[in-house]
């Protein structure tokens, strides 16, 4: 992928943060994805490279400390991440982009469009949030990064998003649950600043999430002055992963309508 680098430390520094799985060089767009918390997008989106239309050029943003980048510091505020991200993302000029966020990478998603529209005069073509609530709403849930390490597991087991074989592995978690628990500081510390998005917003959520709402998913239609669009599918909160061919197989539809 060329992006007009002129020195290796750019070129090396551009690889940490975009992980290319399935390069389609003739696509007519790009979709930057963020991941949910504790996860790790070359995994999340791994599928969605090959199986996403050849129109489209799926490209995971991979975040500090997972993944290929484990050994990096941690995030813990969106702010300051947001701003390194969008700094990456105004290489790829070239082409229409649009974003992808599930869960915490929702809230990274929309900053990240916010940063790239007001400051480097890039605007996504559309913004897609999934599972999470719109962000000047008030979280009512559990402040997770502050719990016990006991504590802290049992949430996330309740929240049915690990399996109980690394819940259960004391080493396993020595690794997961630093990254999950700077993620949930991430959204747990977020200050929302009033500014709306002129772009199109869809918004996904599952129907049996229990933390995450229609209601809360609704108010994303008051962070745009564009159209806004809400899909409700089944599956808990980690839809995407649980029922992907389900997601998949509407997303498919929603981007080749929306090929332009």
């Amino acid at each position: 992928m060329n992006v007009g680098y002129s020195n290796n430390k750019s070129v090396i520094d551009l690889n940490r943060w975009i992980i290319n799985i399935n390069p389609r060089p003739n696509a007519v767009k790009r979709l930057f994805c963020f991941p949910y918390a504790g996860s790790s997008s070359a995994v999340v989106f791994r599928k969605w490279a090959f199986d996403l239309p050849d129109s489209v050029e799926v490209i995971p943003v991979e975040l500090p400390g997972r993944g290929a980048r484990l050994n990096e510091p941690l995030e813990t505020r969106v702010e300051p991440l947001a701003k390194r991200i969008a700094k990456v993302l105004s290489n790829f000029s070239d082409k229409p982009f649009e974003i992808f966020g599930h869960s915490m990478g929702s809230l990274i998603g929309y900053e990240v469009s916010k940063i790239l529209t007001g400051h480097y005069r890039l605007v996504p073509q559309r913004l897609y949030v999934s599972a999470h609530q719109a962000p000047y709403l008030e979280r009512n849930s559990v402040v997770m990064h502050k719990l016990s390490e006991t504590e802290f597991r049992n949430e996330l087991r309740n929240l049915n998003g690990m399996e109980d074989d690394i819940l259960n592995n004391p080493e396993l978690m020595e690794i997961f649950s630093p990254i999950i628990r700077a993620d949930y500081e991430i959204c747990e510390t977020y200050k929302f600043n009033a500014g709306k998005l002129d772009i199109p917003v869809i918004a996904f959520g599952g129907m049996k999430d229990k933390t995450v709402k229609y209601e809360h998913l609704l108010g994303w239609e008051n962070i745009t002055s564009n159209k806004f669009d809400i899909y409700m599918l089944d599956g808990d909160h980690f839809f995407i992963v649980k029922n992907q061919k389900e997601f998949l197989t509407l997303f498919k539809k929603i981007l080749l309508n929306n090929i332009n």
